[in-house]
């Protein structure tokens, strides 16, 4: 006899509510396509005022002609702000920070991996546990911004929602 510890409901999915296999969707199906950028010479306060006013965490950074330099994330602020020699600077008043004239050129990681909007998600999905990255940008052949998959883009892809 079976018996478990616990009211249990048997839910079965009809063929319509099953997701195709992540192998067979593509990043395309599922990457966010209206996608924050940033230009190298963008200044960090600009930066994080965009961060935080379309809460994202990170932002992939274009060229003029719109193709793919590098990423930027708030981590790269953080790493920028804390690498000020704290012993020869007195306190700032509040709002004014030593990243003054510092550019997302300064910081953002260039040569990042990139996908295609044909990768399988699956393949994609993979790629970003294995390089321990939230998002990975999706360019054309040509190098150009098509999109960011992130994990929350696999995650609301997982669960069925738009």
């Amino acid at each position: 006899m079976n018996v478990l510890p616990f009211p249990f409901t048997d839910v079965t999915a009809s063929e319509e509510d099953l997701l195709p296999a992540p192998a067979l969707c593509t990043v395309d199906e599922v990457m966010t396509r209206n996608v924050v950028s940033v230009r190298p010479d963008t200044s960090a306060e600009t930066l994080a005022a965009l961060m935080l006013e379309h809460h994202i965490s990170g932002l992939p950074v274009v060229d003029e002609a719109g193709h793919l330099v590098g990423m930027v994330s708030k981590t790269d602020l953080v790493r920028a702000q804390n690498c000020v020699d704290t012993e020869t600077i007195s306190p700032l008043p509040y709002g004014q920070h030593e990243l003054n004239g510092t550019t997302v050129d300064d910081l953002m990681t260039p040569h990042v991996l990139a996908i295609s909007t044909a990768t399988p998600l699956s393949e994609a999905a993979r790629r970003m546990a294995e390089a321990g990255v939230h998002r990975l940008p999706v360019v054309s052949r040509s190098g150009a911004l098509r999109g960011v998959l992130s994990t929350s883009d696999i995650v609301r892809w997982v669960a069925g929602l738009p």
